[in-house]
């Protein structure tokens, strides 16, 4: 645990409190946090279901991204592995049409959210690590983990 506390101060990537921080601040309205909720795990499942080729791997491609989380916090890394497993498990009942449909819905909840309710633009375009940090947020807040 300490090794993993003590490379995460050396890691390329900010800690997870001040990325969680700048994230928060595209993300101040309820409207936009809404479509966020709902928009987020709609792209992860998604993005799940695009990376799942049971040729390669049954875990999808996308899963080599969880030491971020593993980095930033312990219970939020659990918690992502958990919510990747879940989404693994129901991708695989899905077409890759779905897949695709399913990634698409959650984007315009996104730029819904962005356009309607924020007025600003996403995160991501000034820094695409919020990529990774939006999903993180979302779950952080739903399991009033300290973010």
């Amino acid at each position: 645990m300490a090794d993993i506390l003590a490379l995460s101060k050396r890691a390329p990537f900010p800690a997870w409190d001040a990325a969680a921080a700048d994230y928060a601040a595209y993300h101040r309205t309820p409207g936009n946090q809404a479509c966020h909720l709902v928009g987020i795990p709609l792209i992860v499942l998604g993005l799940v279901r695009l990376t799942q080729f049971e040729v390669i791997a049954p875990a999808p491609l996308v899963a080599a991204l969880w030491p971020v989380y593993l980095f930033w916090d312990l219970r939020l890394a659990a918690a992502m592995a958990a919510l990747l497993a879940a989404c693994a498990w129901l991708a695989g009942t899905m077409s890759m049409a779905a897949g695709t449909a399913v990634f698409a819905a959650g984007w315009v909840f996104q730029l819904v959210g962005h356009a309607v309710y924020e007025k600003k633009r996403a995160a991501f375009q000034n820094n695409l690590l919020h990529l990774l940090v939006g999903p993180a947020w979302i779950l952080a807040k739903a399991l009033r983990l300290k973010a």
